[in-house]
């Protein structure tokens, strides 16, 4: 499958995450989900618990409700990380596509894995698609919202940790340092836009 160009500036980002975070890049990973529904109920409650590493190493649980288990998960994640990232105040989910991967089988298919596809508009920059596969529609979905989630705090920290290395590269008169890390700041503000500190 032929890479888009946002894919392409994508992967830049995510070598700037290595090149400036390196071990403490925000990384998180799926442990557990479900959700429930009621025919009486318009909103569904989604329990999920994930693992974020990085700067710190903890477990984090939400039980969120939402206009089905995708809003639920974005209502959760949202809440929890958009008071040390503001920048996710940028991103609005604008489609989800889950798209069956079905082989010539001998059993039902009912089996197959799914593929699932979240299309994330960022306010001034366009569409940014998230996927992921698995068995597991739900799963994929909250595999895919993380790796949303994981992309953009991990750009918010990198451009503060930039702004950082630019002051005390300018208190050394390190001209240099300053231009490296102004045509990286290129790079993250392609993807998003932020607020210096």
């Amino acid at each position: 499958m032929k890479k888009t160009p946002q894919q392409f500036r994508r992967e830049n980002v995510k070598n700037l995450f290595n090149k400036i975070l390196r071990d403490t890049a925000t990384k998180l990973q799926p442990l557990s989900i479900s959700a429930s529904e009621s025919l009486n109920d318009d909103f569904t409650t989604t329990e999920f618990s994930f693992e974020e590493t990085g700067i710190v190493n903890r477990i984090i649980s939400k039980d969120s409700k939402g206009k089905g288990f995708v809003d639920g998960v974005f209502n959760g994640l949202y809440s929890n990380y958009i008071t040390d990232y503001p920048s996710l105040e940028k991103i609005r989910l604008v489609d989800i596509k889950v798209n069956p991967i079905m082989k010539a089988t001998k059993n039902m298919g009912s089996d197959a894995k799914a593929s699932v596809v979240f299309s994330l508009e960022i306010d001034k920059h366009g569409v940014a698609e998230f996927e992921h596969k698995s068995r597991s529609m739900i799963y994929s979905g909250f595999f895919a919202a993380l790796e949303a989630f994981q992309f953009y705090i991990n750009c918010e920290r990198t451009f503060h940790k930039m702004q950082a290395i630019i002051e005390d590269a300018n208190q050394r008169n390190r001209g240099d340092i300053v231009q490296a890390c102004l045509a990286d700041f290129s790079k993250l503000t392609e993807v998003n836009t932020y607020e210096k500190k």
